[in-house]
């Protein structure tokens, strides 16, 4: 049985288990991830996904589109599709260039 050394008995009580009491965080500051934690959350699917789709959409549109056009089409978030175009862009499939809007173009023939 674990004795409670400290003056607030409080912080053994809200500590989760496992955590060292010297283990401290920043109010608000996220959780190390653990192994499981990466297997938990699909976000690099859901982000093929989206470069998938947003390439799907430049294809079929034969020529540049705006980011708020691939939004409406692909019915995926604003933040989605600028996430998927930085992708596609570091990849280089895809440029962006400001005409009057900022528009995506395919680079590949």
């Amino acid at each position: 049985m674990r004795e409670n050394r400290s003056a607030d008995p409080w912080s053994a009580f809200l500590a989760p288990p496992g955590r060292d009491a010297g283990t401290r965080r920043a109010p608000g500051a996220a959780p190390a991830a653990g192994p499981r934690d990466a297997e938990a959350r699909p976000a690099a699917a859901g982000a093929d996904d989206a470069c998938r789709r947003v390439l799907a959409q430049l294809r079929a549109a034969n020529g540049p589109l705006s980011l708020e056009q691939i939004h409406h089409a692909t019915r995926l978030g604003l933040l989605e599709v600028a996430d998927a175009v930085d992708v596609l862009r570091e990849r280089g499939l895809v440029a962006v260039e400001r005409e009057i809007d900022e528009v995506v173009r395919l680079t590949e023939g």
